[in-house]
């Protein structure tokens, strides 16, 4: 997966902080995110590390396919799709579970995730999801105004427009 890829899926996978990520890109990793994205700057190999650690095993392996696919279109926005797609899938399954965790950032401003954790029986096997949840829609799906399914399915993208 070349540096570009890697940080515009980052970036996707960010998009729900409060910052947008930017502050985590630019001042925790020293990302010369504009440089990199203009191919006039590569990734050090403890950033691509860091940054494959925003991603659960199994998203990791879900990009890696959506990096590897010859659908044509914009990496990042495949990956989003499928998630969201398979979320949805997962949500309706009744041995999945979910789980809202919530951390400090840096920053000192808290981040709720929503973790989506699919089990496969007593061998410790299991896949995750992991969504950043905006404040808005953490307070939706604390009292009940807005499903896990419902925001599933708010995470796919819009269609994308040929150029």
């Amino acid at each position: 997966m070349d540096d570009q890829t890697l940080l515009e899926l980052a970036a996707l996978t960010l998009q729900g902080r409060a910052d947008h990520g930017q502050a985590y890109l630019a001042e925790q990793l020293r990302i010369p995110v504009a440089q990199v994205y203009a191919g006039d700057a590569a990734l050090t190999t403890h950033q691509r590390e860091k940054l494959r650690y925003l991603f659960t095993d199994y998203e990791w392996m879900l990009a890696q396919k959506m990096t590897l696919s010859e659908d044509g279109g914009r990496p990042a926005w495949r990956f989003q799709a499928a998630k969201a797609t398979i979320a949805t899938a997962w949500l309706q399954a009744p041995e999945v579970e979910t789980e809202l965790k919530k951390t400090t950032l840096a920053s000192g401003q808290t981040e709720a995730h929503l973790q989506i954790r699919l089990d496969y029986g007593s061998h410790g096997l299991a896949d995750i999801l992991d969504f950043v949840v905006p404040n808005p829609e953490l307070k939706q799906l604390q009292t009940k105004q807005l499903t896990l399914l419902e925001f599933a399915q708010k995470q796919l993208p819009a269609p994308q427009t040929e150029d």
